[in-house]
């Protein structure tokens, strides 16, 4: 048996989940699929001896899990981070199929990306989703479209793991800047269009959150990351134009 190629790359982000159950099943999916690393967000306190058996062998990648008031919190140390989600909608971001995504996972050099999963009962909220650069989306039967959270998590570390497996080995690409700078260079640029009157201040976070989600999935570098932002920087010190 071959070793995995990048298994520490990948973490498990669950935000808001609540059943102690749940939280042992994925622990277990997650390392059946070779992936240890596990954040829990704005979570509740489970009841250890509950989550050990249904973790099993699993047990400690609950013991080692971060945990985080906020899956704002959660995120930071992330080059790029997967909401999955079902639901679709005029203010939710268009869904990307979960294969495609997977695919693109081993062009990212080894930049650490979040696969975030929301709470049993609703999932991501909007503002949670917002929060990430991609919707991911399990295909699954119209007839019983909702899957169990920790099934969610198997699928998902399954194509992952799968996609990283299949990637050519030695393929080297530029290192994706940190969720940090990705946030810094968003702002700067809102900053910019906003001082040159790109849009009304009701417009900012939407574009804000866009710029930041553009920037991830491009998996930018530090250096081009700068460059990019320089460019808006430079607009916003332009004198604006006379009416």
């Amino acid at each position: 048996m071959r070793d995995d190629p990048a298994p520490a790359t990948l973490a498990v982000v669950l935000c808001r989940v609540e059943g102690s159950i749940n939280v042992g099943a994925a622990c277990r999916a997650m390392k059946a699929m070779g992936i240890s690393s596990l954040v829990l967000a704005d979570c509740p306190g489970y009841d250890e001896i509950t989550v050990r058996t249904h973790a099993l062998q699993a047990w400690d990648v609950f013991e080692s899990a971060e945990r985080r008031s906020t899956l704002w919190e959660a995120l930071d140390g992330f080059s790029l981070a997967a909401g999955f989600t079902r639901r679709v909608g005029q203010r939710r971001k268009e869904n990307v199929a979960l294969e495609r995504f997977a695919a693109m996972l081993a062009s990212r050099d080894g930049a650490p990306v979040a696969l975030v999963f929301g709470n049993e009962r609703d999932g991501l909220s909007d503002a949670e989703l917002a929060l990430c650069d991609e919707a991911v989306g399990i295909d699954t039967s119209v007839l019983f479209p909702s899957l169990n959270l920790s099934h969610a998590v198997q699928i998902a570390c399954w194509e992952a793991r799968k996609a990283l497996r299949a990637g050519k080995p030695g393929t080297v690409s530029r290192m994706a800047a940190p969720r940090s700078s990705t946030r810094r260079a968003a702002k700067e640029i809102a900053d910019a269009l906003q001082a040159a009157g790109f849009y009304k201040l009701a417009g900012r976070p939407e574009a804000e959150s866009f710029i930041r989600s553009v920037a991830a999935r491009a998996a930018l570098s530090e250096s081009e990351l700068e460059r990019f932002s320089s460019l808006f920087l430079k607009l916003g010190a332009l004198p604006a134009s006379a009416p």
